[in-house]
């Protein structure tokens, strides 16, 4: 059976589900792909991803994938979506949305507390690699193919519903949330600059409002 790929969209709470499968799914049987030499990387992709030479990313995709068939891992979880990989199971496949201009906010504040930027607000928003950052990280995937997708705003639903529908005991915890006093210091953009935000992450408005969309049908036939 492929294992369960959670395509992790940053700032969504997804850490907090990657905490809830270390205490689901045994340590060798979790594959997950964060960056170079992140302690949360599996030592097989990073040393594939960032040391070994000579492999293009088309290989690296086919290896992590043999792995994943080879080890029988059961949970795999990474900001570079599953869909690339030849494994990949859109039916056994999840993945949770956020409100875009929330999660550009979160984004930056983020990026802001690990000093991976000093730019302004209006600054990093006109970056583009700070744009549509939900739809590059879902990637080729297929919002309407994949088993189970949600919105951040029914977190503790969607949780519930991801353990109906895989037999699993994931918890609703919240792992990674910003304190009262972090929130009250984060930018407080007008109405305005909120707009010019959804604007320039067009492709993320669409995303999140297809996904709100299929969990509204989801809930419905649930009730």
């Amino acid at each position: 059976m492929a294992p369960l790929f959670f395509l992790h969209i940053p700032k969504t709470a997804g850490t907090s589900l990657r905490y809830s499968a270390h205490e689901v799914f045994p340590k060798e049987k979790i594959f997950m792909l964060y960056g170079k030499d992140s302690p949360t990387t599996h030592p097989f992709a990073n040393e594939l991803m960032y040391y070994r030479q000579g492999v293009g990313i088309g290989e690296q995709l086919r290896l992590i994938s043999d792995y994943l068939v080879e080890h029988e891992i059961a949970f795999y979880s990474s900001h570079m979506s599953a869909a690339y990989l030849p494994c990949f199971d859109p039916g056994r496949a999840f993945s949770l949305f956020r409100s875009p201009c929330e999660q550009v906010l979160s984004y930056y504040v983020f990026q802001k507390r690990h000093g991976r930027t000093s730019q302004s607000l209006e600054e990093f928003i006109e970056e583009p690699r700070n744009q549509n950052v939900q739809t590059h990280s879902f990637g080729s995937a297929d919002l309407e193919r994949i088993a189970l997708v949600g919105i951040l705003e029914e977190y503790e639903a969607f949780v519930a519903r991801l353990n109906r529908r895989f037999g699993l005991s994931f918890k609703s915890v919240h792992k990674n949330a910003r304190s009262l006093a972090s929130r009250l210091a984060g930018p407080k953009p007008s109405p305005a600059l909120r707009a010019y935000i959804e604007r320039l992450n067009g492709s993320d408005m669409d995303l999140y409002r297809r996904a709100a969309s299929r969990w509204s049908v989801l809930a419905r036939a649930a009730a």
